[in-house]
């Protein structure tokens, strides 16, 4: 008889949460947009060719930098994802590499970065948007200390290029870490 009841008891719960299952199917056919402001981000779609150049800092001299980044609109379009992977040259044995995640953050009304390195680093960073044709992200980078205070700038250079600069406050003042152009090679 307690066998029959636990069954019944089992029967029951399953019921219940298949009706459940299919009484939350109406609330995710409504599920909610990307913000309007995620196409501010469309331009960096694609495959980017770059070239440039680091600036000494504790992780090697200067040198001169080659990377491939493949962006794209993602995580149901609310988000572009990136992976930047620099070339591994004799100048520069170990090159970058690092994830990043670009979005739109409706409580703070900004569009956000961040970013995971092959150093242990991460980063969040924010922008209030395009601005002509420059995007400027401000925020902290993380990792083996205290937070730093970071920026990246990007220019658009037509539809298919782009430059960056990286910079980091050091005591005080800003200080270039990183420029690249980049190309376009495709969408």
């Amino acid at each position: 008889m307690k066998s029959f009841a636990s069954k019944k008891s089992l029967s029951f719960v399953c019921a219940v949460l298949a009706l459940g299952a299919v009484a939350a199917l109406p609330a995710l056919a409504q599920a909610p947009a990307p913000a309007p402001e995620i196409k501010e981000l469309s331009f960096f779609a694609g495959t980017w060719s770059c070239k440039g150049k680091a600036e000494a800092s504790p992780l090697g001299p200067e040198h001169p930098t080659q990377a491939t980044v493949r962006i794209g609109n993602d995580v149901g379009g609310f988000w572009y994802v990136g992976h930047y992977a620099e070339k591994k040259t004799a100048a520069n044995p170990h090159p970058m590499v690092f994830h990043f995640v670009q979005g739109y953050d409706a409580t703070a009304k900004a569009l956000s970065l961040d970013c995971f390195d092959a150093f242990g680093g991460h980063c969040h960073q924010t922008s209030a948007g395009w601005q002509d044709d420059k995007l400027v992200y401000t925020g902290e980078s993380l990792g083996g200390g205290p937070a730093t205070p970071m920026r990246d700038t990007f220019t658009k250079k037509g539809k298919a290029g782009l430059e960056h600069s990286g910079e980091i406050q050091v005591e005080g003042k800003w200080v270039f870490t990183d420029h690249e152009t980049c190309k376009r090679v495709s969408k």
